[in-house]
C-alpha cells in the first residue's frame, strides 16, 4: 500500500503518539482539531469579539494553552480530547475578553515586542495588537519545534517541557549524555535560525572568524546548559557579555533558550 493511501491515524491513536514525543504528532494532532476550533471560535466571538481579535486569534491562543496543559488531560478517546479542547478554548477566550477590556481601561502605549518593557509587561496591560503578535509567534515556535530533526525535537522537549536532565533524557533515548547536550545546542541553533528565518547551516561565504566565532557561541551554550542543570543561577545577559567574541550569537541563542523554558506545561 503506498503512503498516499494508508488510512490517516485516529484521533486515538495521535494521543498516543503525543504522549508517546512522537515526531510530527502534536502538528497532525492539532491540524485534525483546527477546523472544530475554528468553529467554537467563531462562535465565541459573536458580533462582540475582544478588541483585535480574531478566530486563528483564539485558535492559536486555545491551541498552545492545549499544548502546555496536556499533561493534566487524562482522557484517551476522541470525544474526551474534543470535549477538554473546547474548555480549554472557552476559558482562553474568557482571559482575552478580560484583558481586552482591561486595555480598554488602561491603555499603556505600544511597545516594540522585543523591547525589555514589553517581554516583562503584564499580558493584560498589552495592546491587542501586542497580544495577537505574541500568540502567534507562540505558534510559531510549537510549530518549529515539532518540525525540528526528530532527535533534536525529542531533547528538546524533554528538557524544556518535561524539565528532564540529561542523564535521564540520556536514558530515554538510548543515547550518551554528551550527545543529549548536542542535540539540545544544535536544536536551539536550528530553532533560532528558523524562527528569525536565517540559514541553518553555515554560509558558504562564511569566514574564518565567522566559524570560529559560531564554535565559541555553542561552545559557551553548553557551558550554560550545564550551569543550568546543576542548579546554579545564572542570568543569560551577563553570561552572554561574559564572552564577547560571541556574545550576540551567544545572546541571541539564550534568547530562543528562554523563549522554550517559558513555554513548558504548568504542573
Amino acid at each position: 500500500m503506498s503512503q498516499a493511501s494508508q488510512p490517516k491515524p485516529s484521533i486515538e491513536e495521535l494521543l498516543r503518539q503525543v504522549r508517546e514525543n512522537r515526531a510530527g504528532a502534536w502538528t497532525e494532532l492539532f491540524r485534525r482539531s483546527r477546523p472544530a476550533l475554528r468553529r467554537w471560535a467563531r462562535y465565541r466571538l459573536g458580533s462582540t469579539p475582544p478588541a483585535g481579535a480574531r478566530p486563528s486569534d483564539v485558535t492559536q491562543d486555545a491551541e498552545l494553552g492545549a499544548y502546555q496543559e496536556f499533561k493534566r488531560f487524562t482522557g484517551s478517546s476522541a470525544g474526551e480530547w474534543k470535549k477538554w479542547l473546547k474548555r480549554i478554548l472557552v476559558s482562553r477566550f474568557e482571559d482575552m475578553r478580560r484583558k481586552a477590556e482591561s486595555q480598554k481601561r488602561n491603555e499603556s502605549g505600544h511597545l516594540h515586542l522585543d523591547a525589555p518593557e514589553a517581554q516583562h509587561q503584564p499580558a493584560s496591560q498589552r495592546s491587542p495588537s501586542q497580544f495577537t503578535a505574541h500568540q502567534e509567534e507562540w505558534r510559531r515556535l510549537l510549530t518549529h519545534l515539532s518540525q525540528l530533526p526528530d532527535a533534536q525535537g525529542e531533547a528538546l522537549s524533554l528538557y524544556h517541557l518535561e524539565e528532564l536532565s540529561f542523564a535521564a533524557i540520556a536514558e530515554r533515548m538510548g543515547k550518551s549524555q554528551t550527545a543529549v547536550e548536542s542535540l539540545i545546542q544544535r536544536g536551539v541553533r536550528t530553532l533560532r535560525d528558523r524562527m528569525t528565518e536565517q540559514r541553518s547551516e553555515e554560509p558558504s561565504g562564511a569566514t574564518s572568524d565567522d566559524a570560529i566565532a559560531r564554535n565559541a557561541a555553542d561552545a559557551a551554550l553548553l557551558v550554560y546548559l550545564r550551569k543550568r542543570q546543576a542548579g546554579e543561577p545564572v542570568d543569560p545577559e551577563t553570561f552572554a557579555h561574559g564572552h564577547p567574541l560571541c556574545a550576540e550569537d551567544l545572546r541571541s541563542l539564550l534568547h530562543w533558550m528562554e523563549k522554550l523554558h517559558a513555554l513548558r506545561p504548568t504542573s
